[in-house]
């Protein structure tokens, strides 16, 4: 018999499809099946979020920034690198670091 899972439980599970969800997401045109989905996602994840009144913990920050810092990545093309996705890794990178230090100073 299967435990119903708990609402953190069933957060994290919410991003982790929403993270296979982006890593699908292709170089160029995004097809509208898979746009629904991740909005779908991202919708019911704000809606578990809203009800779960504890903040997620320094290690859940940590690997959830670890995750988004990996679907950026996986986004990076061989050349030609877009700007705003340099940015974007490069903030999820200071963003890291600052979770992991503050991490370590406990």
């Amino acid at each position: 018999m299967n435990t119903p899972l708990s609402k953190r439980e069933q957060i994290k599970e919410l991003e982790r499809q929403l993270a296979n969800a982006r890593a699908r997401i292709p170089k160029h045109t995004i097809p509208p099946a898979l746009m629904r989905e991740i909005d779908e996602l991202e919708e019911e994840l704000a809606g578990l979020r809203s009800h779960v009144k504890e903040p997620p913990s320094l290690e859940e920050r940590i690997q959830g920034m670890q995750q988004q810092l990996a679907n950026a990545r996986a986004r990076m093309p061989q050349h030609d690198i877009p700007a705003a996705l340099m940015s974007e890794i490069d903030e999820l990178e200071e963003e890291l670091a600052k979770l992991q230090a503050l991490r370590d100073k406990t």
